[in-house]
Parts: structure tokens; sequence; C-alpha cells
């Protein structure tokens, strides 16, 4: 019985030294093991693409803008099936200079891919948040996903989106991410969030805020291969 009880032991200490690194890795959707020698280690920056502070003289000054961002994902052009990247979530301060801002970094598996998808989801009940300023309370209504701070006709404001977004955004080629390393950029556009056609919306008034979170979801635009990173979509 002893030597049946060692042997057992000595079954699972090398089973388990067998399974441990597929275990730090990851999976994806299909449940593929993801091992670093089979993938690739892909960060993501995001940038605002209108390039410059807003004007003091403008009716909006936009000072501060951050996301609560989940689910990063990458659709595969061979199957439409999504690469799940990480989870998050992930409180993301944008740079509104026109500067790269790493949103996140990590193993991806090799493939082609056509779109990138992420979520900008308010906190669900009971997790814990790193700022505050995305959780008031326990209630439903006091929990934001994305929040724009600046001044309205020289007044401080801060907006607070309640709306979880799902923002998909197509390549601008079939991505081949092939290499041990590489970077997609996303850029989105400030400069829209406050605008209907050529009017500014009132980030105070209840009434603009369907308009103003429409805005946000669309401002992101475009996203590439950029294994540089200077902002400039790389070219095949």
């Amino acid at each position: 019985m002893r030597n049946f009880n060692k042997y057992i032991k000595t079954f699972f200490k090398i089973a388990l030294l067998n399974i441990l690194p597929f275990l730090v890795t990851g999976c994806d959707i299909g449940g593929d093991i993801v091992i670093p020698s089979g993938a690739t280690d892909l960060s993501v920056n995001i940038k605002s693409d209108d390039n410059a502070f807003d004007n003091p003289a403008d009716v909006i000054v936009i000072t501060e803008a951050k996301a609560l961002i989940t689910d990063i994902q990458y659709e595969r052009e061979r199957d439409g099936l999504n690469q799940l990247h990480h989870t998050g979530p992930y409180v993301v301060n944008l740079a509104l200079d026109g500067s790269l801002r790493e949103l996140m970094k990590g193993y991806v598996v090799r493939d082609i891919y056509t779109k990138a998808k992420f979520q900008v989801h308010k906190p669900e009940d009971g997790l814990q948040i790193s700022d505050p300023d995305f959780i008031e309370g326990p209630g439903e209504d006091q929990r934001f996903s994305f929040i724009i701070k600046g001044t309205y006709n020289g007044t401080a404001f801060t907006y607070k989106s309640k709306r979880s977004m799902d923002v998909v955004i197509n390549l601008n080629i079939s991505s081949n991410v092939k290499n041990k390393t590489h970077n997609f950029t996303m850029l989105f556009n400030k400069s829209t969030w406050f605008l209907s056609g050529a009017n500014v919306l009132n980030p105070n008034l209840p009434q603009n805020t369907d308009a103003i979170d429409n805005n946000i979801k669309s401002s992101f635009r475009k996203a590439f291969l950029d294994d540089n990173k200077d902002g400039v979509a790389d070219s095949n």
C-alpha cells in the first residue's frame, strides 16, 4: 500500500510539471492551448487622432478622459471566431495630445485578423475597481463606463456614461500576426464627443446623454498593426 501511495504521488507530480506551462499562458475560446512558442507577444496602444489639446477658447475643453475596458478580442479571418486576449477590467486614462497610451500586453495566437473588438463596460455588481470615479455606490445608476472631465463655457463639468458599449473596429487590412512581437494601435477622435452636426451638446443636460454616448462609441474609428509605435499603420 505504501508503494502504491508513493507511485500515485510521483504520478501527480510528473503530471503537474507537464501541464503547468500551459496553465500560465491561457487559452482561446475554442479551448486551444496557447503557449509562448506558438504565440505572439502583442501590445495594444490607443491614441487620439485629432492630435491636439482643445483650444481654451472653445465652448468645451476636455482635460481628462478615461474608460473601463474589458474583453479585448480579435476576429480571425479564417473562421470568423474571436481570439480572446484578456478580459480586464482595465482603467485606461486616454492621452489627449496624440501620444500613444498602452492599454495592455500579452500573448495571442498567431493568425490573420480582420477586426478588433472590446467592451467599454461599467463595473459589475461587487467588482472592485482601482479608480473610485467609476463607482459612486451600490446602485446600477451609480456605476459608470466612460468618464470625461473638462469645462463647458468656462465652468467645470464631469460627464459619466452609464452605458456599456461593444466597440467593433475593422482593421485597415487583414493583419497577419505572425512574428514574435507585434503592436496594434487603436485610434479615437475626442473632437466628436460633444457635437451634433455643427451644434455643441451641453454635457450637463440629461437629454443629450444618448447622443453623447453614441458619439463616444463611434469615435473609436480604426485599428492597425503599428510595430514601431509611431501611430501610423505599417505597410505590408
